[in-house]
């Protein structure tokens, strides 16, 4: 599967590998907060499947992770920063 981003090819490969980056950066962020993602989710009103995937580097929603970072004081310029 090849898909066309900004003038680039990517295989699902890489974008697994920056979900996962995401997941990471998030997880770090979270964990200033808060050590347990169970207890984050449930603190603020979130679904803690839905933690747990953005964490994971799952299959997540923009809507979903923009919330997520915003409770977190995280700017999306700050997640994808060296991001490619």
């Amino acid at each position: 599967v090849w898909i066309i981003t900004i003038g680039m090819k990517s295989t699902s490969n890489d974008i697994d590998l920056i979900l996962k980056e995401i997941g990471a950066r998030v997880r770090a962020r979270r964990k200033l907060q808060t050590s347990n993602y169970e207890t984050f989710a449930e603190e603020h009103g979130f679904n803690k499947v839905t933690i747990s995937r953005i964490e994971s580097g799952e299959n997540f929603t923009i809507s979903s992770l923009i919330q997520v970072l915003r409770v977190l004081n995280m700017s999306l310029e700050d997640l994808f920063k060296g991001l490619q």
